[in-house]
């Protein structure tokens, strides 16, 4: 089973076509997309995203289509919950070969480090990590947090991720990939004797302003 997450910044270096191409030969069977548009579809996916952006909002021009978070699967989707921010989080339950997982896609920070939205963001993940506690999850997409290399927004911000996962009985797969703000958190139980495989892709920024990245469970 391959997780993947990325940031495809809002379409803005017009590598769309680039994009799909990518994302067909990167066969994910979960993917969550950041900063993304509903333009971008693949087939044999179902795709459950946030809501559409306004033209106007947030003190942004956005584009006919925008929205900051989209879900993709080959998986059966069987469940949609409600989160904190319908415009920043979305969160679905699928059936998997390894068992039922709940999916949860957000951005955290969707102004990078400006406060007081990190903080607002970061407080909604919590907020609605509480709720699905109990469920076996997957949380991805972009924490504007690095958690290898240099520190970014803060030492606060990291080690707050950092306590949280542990608290929730999490895994960060993706936490040793120096400057990378994009991850993929698994339950602990989920990858219980499973071995997990790290790939990552546009490191020459030329498609979009961060790296990709996917764990693949075997």
């Amino acid at each position: 089973m391959k997780i993947a997450t990325w940031n495809i910044q809002r379409l803005d270096k017009r590598e769309n076509q680039h994009i799909l191409d990518k994302l067909i030969n990167l066969d994910a069977d979960i993917l969550v997309l950041t900063e993304t548009n509903s333009i971008i579809q693949l087939d044999n996916y179902t795709c459950v995203s946030t809501s559409l952006l306004p033209i106007e909002f947030d003190g942004i021009k956005y584009k006919v289509g925008e929205n900051r978070v989209s879900i993709l699967t080959k998986y059966n989707a069987t469940t949609q919950h409600k989160t904190f921010d319908k415009y920043t989080a979305v969160c679905i339950d699928i059936e998997t070969p390894f068992g039922p997982l709940t999916i949860y896609g957000t951005i955290i920070g969707v102004f990078a480090n400006r406060q007081p939205r990190f903080d607002c963001d970061l407080n909604g993940l919590i907020t609605d990590l509480n709720i699905f506690s109990g469920n076996q999850l997957c949380v991805l997409g972009d924490f504007n947090t690095t958690f290898s290399g240099r520190v970014y927004p803060s030492h606060r911000a990291r080690q707050t991720l950092i306590d949280t996962f542990i608290n929730f009985g999490l895994t960060n797969t993706t936490a040793s990939i120096t400057d990378n703000v994009d991850h993929i958190v698994l339950s602990n139980d989920f990858l219980i004797d499973k071995k997990i495989e790290i790939e990552t892709w546009n490191h020459d920024k030329k498609l979009s302003d961060h790296i990709g990245v996917a764990v693949e469970i075997f």
